[in-house]
């Protein structure tokens, strides 16, 4: 019963809008529910070949609306009555019912799915804002129809859609650059389309927007485009006439903006030409004065230099000497100090001359070692002066070469070549006196200590030294054996032999840190800095 009353509505509007001839077919297939079988597409083209609303057909349908299935139909008689309140709005009371229609009409397509009516219906509501001035929204609803009927192939509706983002940009003095693009694609989609009478009008636009900058090639030629597309559309003269007159100022204005910049061309020619000839003549009379200016100068400059020279020389002549004399001087003190290392050297040897002399003529043990050990530390000291007049240097010890001399000094000295041996591990360096003399009187301390107390029967001794330069200007002395070790009451810092005691003070000689252990023997180590730029 339900569905006969709204066929019998359906029928009544469709009657009143399209006539009864139309309203008895249309209410046949309704009654074959060709709504089914019809595809959305060709609703579509009848659509747009349906007339506008006259205002008795919309005061039926507003009165029918109610009763009607929200469906495409009443989509399409939604869109009618709004686009009727649209094109004849004359307070805003009309503009909001045709914003509500169209509003309405939007929330069956989402509905339904429809992209093809909500495609329609974003159009529909983007040009009642336009009316309504709401330059925001005019954009907003454009872009989102736009978005619904680029997946339909609603070419004209699209176009349309562009044209009001063209709107937008206009109302709101948007860049040129941002104007254009819209405009430019919906001329584009109503190519496609073929719908002539709407590309000529985009193109019309176009050209107003190029003369607005006074891009008048651009301008003239969207406007020939403007018009070839009325004429294909079969427009009258009447309408086109008025066109053709633009195009003609146009073409005049492009004319005249041509033969300004032409004037305006030849003048600043004219005027560079004069600015250079001007330039060249200041620049010829400032670089004649300039190269006086630079001829007086070199002059002045020749003639201080000549005398600057004269006064160089004799300069350079005295420094000469004082240099020779200097030189002389220097190889001089040079031989002098080679003789006096020498001469200490000498002296130390006869020292221990003296010394071994005397142990002749002592009986008392201690006494004798005694003697030993101070020929032993003379020798130490001996032998450093006997490297610096040896070599180039007279400041600096050759370690390795040094301590190997030693300790072959003190194998010869206690005869030990067959019974102990000893491991030198020296790294490449240089020592000055203040240095290499400490360490080797420490190294001959502990070496004679380690052959005289480490080994009793004197078999298979073997002492370690090792001397090595680390990180940061530092060295380490390491003097070890494999003895019997210290005494287990043996205090390396309260003890009454002179050795031990003359280790410690050398040590600090040098600011260093000594240290003796037991280690599987006894094991003697020296830590110390030593910087070139600080010697001390």
């Amino acid at each position: 019963m339900r569905s006969n009353q709204y066929r019998i509505v359906l029928f009544l509007l469709v009657w009143s809008t399209f006539g009864e001839a139309n309203a008895l077919t249309f209410f046949k297939n309704t009654n074959q529910v060709v709504t089914a079988d019809k595809s959305l597409l060709d609703l579509e083209k009848d659509f747009n070949k349906e007339p506008p609303y006259t205002e008795q057909q919309v005061r039926k349908a507003e009165r029918l609306l109610s009763g009607l299935k929200a469906d495409i139909d009443k989509i399409k008689i939604l869109l009618k009555v709004s686009d009727w309140y649209e094109a004849s709005y004359n307070n805003p009371k009309t503009l909001e019912k045709a914003f509500q229609y169209a509003d309405e009409a939007l929330q069956i397509s989402q509905t339904i799915h429809s992209n093809i009516y909500a495609g329609k219906c974003y159009l529909q509501l983007s040009m009642v804002q336009e009316l309504r001035n709401n330059n925001p929204m005019i954009e907003v609803n454009a872009r989102k129809a736009i978005d619904a009927l680029t997946k339909t192939n609603q070419t004209d509706d699209l176009g349309e859609a562009w044209v009001m983002v063209w709107s937008a940009k206009m109302r709101t003095n948007a860049p040129i650059e941002e104007r254009l693009v819209p405009i430019f694609k919906a001329a584009s989609l109503f190519e496609k389309s073929g719908n002539k009478k709407r590309s000529g009008d985009c193109y019309r636009e176009i050209s107003e927007l190029y003369f607005s900058i006074s891009d008048f090639h651009n301008s003239l030629n969207s406007l020939k485009k403007a018009i070839f597309f009325y004429k294909a559309a079969n427009l009258k003269e009447n309408d086109i006439y008025p066109i053709s007159s633009r195009l003609n100022i146009i073409y005049e204005t492009e004319k005249k903006s041509m033969d300004i910049i032409k004037l305006k061309n030849q003048t600043l020619l004219q005027q560079s030409k004069l600015k250079n000839e001007v330039f060249l003549r200041n620049s010829m009379i400032t670089f004649v004065f300039l190269l006086l200016i630079i001829l007086g100068l070199l002059y002045k400059s020749f003639m201080f230099k000549k005398k600057t020279n004269k006064v160089l020389e004799t300069q350079q002549n005295e420094i000469n000497k004082k240099n020779n004399a200097l030189q002389k001087m220097v190889v001089e003190k040079e031989w002098l100090l080679r003789e006096i290392h020498h001469r200490i050297k000498n002296n130390l040897h006869m020292v221990v001359g003296l010394l071994a002399s005397q142990t002749e003529f002592l009986k008392n043990e201690e006494a004798l070692q005694a003697i030993n050990n101070s020929q032993n530390r003379i020798q130490a000291m001996s032998l450093i002066h006997q490297k610096l007049y040896q070599s180039e240097s007279l400041s600096i010890i050759d370690m390795p070469s040094y301590i190997f001399e030693l300790t072959e000094y003190l194998k010869d000295s206690f005869e030990i070549r067959n019974t102990i041996r000893i491991i030198l591990q020296i790294d490449s360096f240089n020592l000055p006196l203040s240095h290499s003399i400490p360490i080797g009187l420490i190294l001959n301390e502990a070496v004679t200590n380690a052959i005289k107390y480490a080994f009793p029967d004197y078999k298979n001794g073997v002492i370690s030294i090792s001397l090595k330069a680390l990180e940061n200007n530092k060295y380490v002395l390491i003097i070890r054996d494999n003895g019997i070790g210290l005494p287990p009451d043996f205090d390396p810092y309260n003890n009454p032999s002179l050795g031990i005691k003359l280790m410690h003070g050398l040590s600090a000689d040098i600011d260093g840190k000594f240290l003796i252990t037991n280690s599987n023997g006894t094991k003697i180590i020296l830590e110390f800095t030593f910087s070139e730029n600080n010697p001390h």
